[in-house]
């Protein structure tokens, strides 16, 4: 801490206190034999009553294990459901890239291509059809980021059920509440 003030020792103690207390908790990671690279991506549509901007949520899986996740406000209004998509799709696909440049740093051989599944049929229809259309030109760069990954076989796109979409379960109010 550069300049603490006396508020901030109960905080710093507690995180102490904490870390005494977890130290034997730990992750068990079995050898993958197969490792690959999964992500289910999702996003709800203008769901902010205030400004009306969508949020943006993923999973990540290497082989069978969560490695990252994420939920985020969108920076900018979506005009459409399928905006929304292709603006949670390409963070995904960014972070699969840092996932993949790690893992060759690493020296950790990677044997399959990424697969992302989203729940999104108008989105899967606009991504089987790679020109641009009058309403997706304003954000072209999301659609080509992402078809130039699927081009060149670094990435593949597969549409999933809703009632499998796992990472509904960042974006969508739980069933009991």
């Amino acid at each position: 801490m550069h300049n603490p003030f006396r508020v901030h020792w109960p905080a710093a103690k507690r995180i102490l206190r904490y870390l005494n207390g977890t130290i034997d908790y730990c992750l068990h990671f079995n050898k993958i034999n197969d490792l690959n690279i999964s992500a289910f991506c999702d996003s709800d549509w203008a769901s902010d009553p205030n400004d009306l901007r969508s949020t943006s949520s993923y999973y990540m899986y290497l082989g069978n294990y969560i490695v990252s996740w994420a939920e985020k406000k969108q920076r900018v209004v979506s005009k459409s459901s399928t905006e929304a998509k292709f603006k949670s799709l390409s963070v995904v696909a960014s972070e699969i890239a840092y996932i993949q440049n790690l893992l060759i740093e690493l020296q950790i051989p990677i044997t399959t291509v990424p697969l992302i599944w989203c729940d999104n049929q108008g989105f899967v229809l606009l991504f089987s059809n790679p020109s641009l259309h009058r309403k997706t030109k304003h954000f072209e760069l999301d659609l080509w980021y992402i078809w130039e990954k699927v081009a060149r076989g670094e990435l593949i796109i597969k549409h999933v059920l809703a009632r499998f979409q796992v990472a509904d379960l960042l974006t969508k109010a739980p069933f009991w509440s």
